[in-house]
């Protein structure tokens, strides 16, 4: 079953998403539109340029080589630390010291430019007729939001790395002459830019599959820590429900554009505006379905340790296991559905 998939920031919590994916394609769920910012971008990547198509494979070879391996010696309390000293496949910690004054950054990003340069086939990443993949970004001159895609832009490393340039740990990326940060400041739920991935059959039908890695938790920080924490959940948070007031809300909006789309006549000048058919894409909202791993804190979100990233792995298995156990029953309903009123038309 072909699907779209949205894939969020949140550091090591992306492998999450490394999981959920992979039990996702091991069960026949095809990715065909793909967006993803910071995290999310680079899994994106592996997903949109796995070599011969291997998605779960794509995705074991990047969290292998992005996984720490922390010495027997450190106290397990220390291991989600590590990371904090660097990682040695996808940042170094500066160290021209004598240069500080001058510095807008704290780490070097190379290493991950040259672990995607090897994971990632970038010729199949950039045909269309496989995968469509969308990235986003923040323009650091003017704050306004910027999306790379396959469709119309030829990616690579640069495109993907600008989504998760998050300072100050991370330099901003530079591309054609313009500078970029993570596109999780702006926005950490890509939805919008993939509605506009979508043709009009897949606006109508495709479901849309978000992983969501920093759930609603309603919690009231007891200290400091959990206080920074907050903040951290609170600016990468979900915010696309907010709009419309919840998941039933969005229904009620998709609801409403599919009533107007059909009251418009096709030869209205309203449908040759440009707004209008950005409106119509939003009616792709009633395709949204939801995988919600265990919440854990955004300081989780720097624990590259192996055992991290294998607990995560796990806990993004099993919840693509307890969603798809719904998924298949919903499409089952579904295709009975749209069989039946097809009968009854003829």
């Amino acid at each position: 079953m072909d699907v779209a998939l949205v894939l969020q920031g949140g550091g090591a919590l992306g492998a999450y998403e490394y999981g959920a994916v992979s039990e996702l394609v091991r069960n026949g769920i095809r990715p065909k539109v793909v967006t993803g910012v910071s995290i999310g971008a680079i899994n994106s990547s592996a997903i949109a340029g796995a070599k011969g198509g291997d998605i779960a494979g794509s995705l074991k070879e990047l969290w292998d080589r992005l996984a720490l391996d922390v010495p027997k010696y450190i106290p397990k309390e220390h291991h989600k630390n590590m990371s904090l000293l660097g990682n040695p496949n996808f940042y170094k910690n500066r160290t021209d010291w004598w240069n500080h004054k001058e510095w807008t950054s704290l780490c070097d990003t190379r290493p991950i430019h040259e672990t995607l340069s090897q994971v990632v086939d970038w010729d199949r990443l950039n045909d269309t007729n496989n995968v469509r993949i969308a990235v986003t970004a923040v323009n650091v001159a003017t704050g306004v939001q910027t999306t790379f895609s396959n469709v119309n832009t030829h990616m690579d490393t640069r495109h993907i790395i600008a989504s998760g340039s998050l300072p100050p740990g991370f330099p901003a990326t530079e591309i054609d002459g313009q500078f970029y940060w993570d596109g999780g400041l702006f926005d950490n739920t890509p939805l919008p830019p993939m509605f506009e991935l979508l043709t009009e059959d897949e606006t109508e039908n495709m479901p849309i599959i978000l992983i969501d890695l920093v759930p609603t938790a309603e919690l009231v920080p007891g200290n400091l820590d959990e206080v920074r924490n907050r903040m951290t959940e609170l600016s990468f948070e979900n915010r696309f429900w907010d709009q419309f007031g919840g998941h039933a809300g969005l229904l009620d909006h998709s609801r409403i554009l599919e009533d107007l789309n059909k009251l418009v006549p096709q030869n209205h000048p309203l449908r040759q505006e440009a707004e209008f058919h950005r409106m119509m894409e939003y009616r792709a909202c009633k395709n949204i379905k939801l995988i919600t791993p265990i919440h854990q804190t955004m300081s989780e979100g720097h624990d590259f340790s192996r055992a991290g990233i294998h607990h995560r792995h796990q806990s993004g298995i099993a919840a693509a296991r307890n969603f798809l156990e719904d998924f298949f029953t919903d499409s089952t309903s579904v295709k009975s559905k749209v069989k039946a009123k097809a009968k009854a038309r003829a």
